[in-house]
């Protein structure tokens, strides 16, 4: 099915890029068949920063936006809504798992307004826990992604843990006729654990607070131009 690329707040992603977009059938139910076309962007400046300061590469926020279109095409109703917001979190949920964020749990759910329309936020926490060897004295130009990043530290018998604390934050809503959801994950605060170089470049370049506002502020911009 064409689903038209959801509307994107171009001016609001400065520092950000686009690292995927698919369109997918969501789900099937007996009455409707649901299809969504969904982009993906990563932050790029943060990350830039910790890189090169550390040598360990990692997307630490990233933020999506999906146009959700129904085939027989019906318009939104209180059930339908229910059923896509129910959906819409059960598949924010795995996103998370897929970017290997654990202990993911509800935080918050209200009804609030969404750009130009009313809307559900619902706020996440979890965990990212990923093991990396101390970079202190490494070159960081020498570790350029995740992968070689592990391989090149293969060897190290006791890599440290780096712990990082996830907020997440998703929003859904109806406008022009089709439904839309857009939400991302950043750091909730400064690891709890890890190299000292790792944790105090996180600390240093990602503002947890402003992170999630960046988050909100993402939404309520994706709701403005849909």
């Amino acid at each position: 099915m064409d689903v038209p690329r959801p509307a994107v707040p171009s001016d609001h992603l400065a520092g950000w890029r686009e690292t995927d977009a698919t369109v997918d059938e969501a789900f099937s139910t007996p009455v409707v068949t649901v299809y969504t076309h969904t982009v993906v962007f990563e932050e790029t400046e943060a990350r830039e920063h910790i890189r090169a300061q550390t040598g360990c590469d990692h997307p630490w926020q990233f933020f999506f936006v999906s146009r959700i279109r129904l085939e027989p095409s019906r318009d939104p109703g209180p059930m339908l809504t229910k059923l896509v917001r129910r959906k819409a979190a059960a598949g924010f949920t795995d996103r998370l798992a897929d970017r290997g964020i654990e202990q993911v749990a509800e935080r918050s759910r209200r009804d609030r307004s969404i750009g130009d329309t009313s809307g559900l936020l619902v706020t996440y926490g979890g965990l990212v826990r990923r093991s990396i060897q101390d970079s202190d004295g490494t070159d960081p130009s020498a570790v350029a992604d995740e992968s070689t990043d592990a391989a090149s530290h293969a060897h190290d018998p006791s890599p440290a843990l780096l712990s990082v604390p996830i907020t997440a934050v998703l929003g859904v809503w109806a406008a022009a006729g089709d439904y839309h959801v857009a939400g991302g994950g950043a750091p909730a605060g400064p690891p709890d654990s890890g190299p000292s170089d790792v944790v105090d470049a996180v600390a240093e370049a990602i503002d947890p607070t402003a992170a999630r506002e960046t988050l909100l502020d993402l939404i309520d911009a994706c709701g403005r131009v849909g």
